[in-house]
């Protein structure tokens, strides 16, 4: 099997001027690179009642999450259940065509995604990789 390869580059800008020039703050890091053994691509649709659950606990270890809200217009809530969490849901807001990535996240912890006003369309993509 041939292995599979991610490359996930994040840069920014804040400035206090609108054209970006004199800028306060540069944001680029070098890529986040990895080779998974393991992971998770797929399209749902986000649930408005009870939200749609998707299962990253057959997963052994987690080391990457993108939700990408692909709606143009409704937010959707991405919650981990608290397990490992000290009984504490974490709950982050996609905005309308946003994004929502981390590579803090225990597998344990399925990702349940939950629209605002009607089902919303997302792609998800979780990696894996050997511990």
């Amino acid at each position: 099997m041939a292995d599979d390869y991610v490359k996930f580059h994040i840069k920014g800008v804040y400035s206090k001027s609108s054209d970006y020039s004199d800028p306060v703050t540069t944001f680029n890091p070098a890529a986040f690179t990895l080779t998974p053994h393991e992971y998770i691509h797929c399209e749902l649709e986000a649930a408005t009642s009870g939200g749609t659950t998707l299962t990253t606990s057959i997963l052994d270890s987690a080391t990457l999450l993108v939700v990408k809200n692909n709606d143009a217009t409704n937010y959707v809530t991405a919650t981990f259940d608290n397990a490992g969490m000290g009984g504490t849901d974490v709950s982050v807001r996609i905005a309308p065509g946003g994004f929502f990535v981390t590579t803090d996240f225990t597998a344990g912890q399925n990702l349940k995604l939950v629209a605002n006003a009607k089902v919303c369309e997302c792609e998800v993509f979780v990696c894996a990789t050997t511990t």
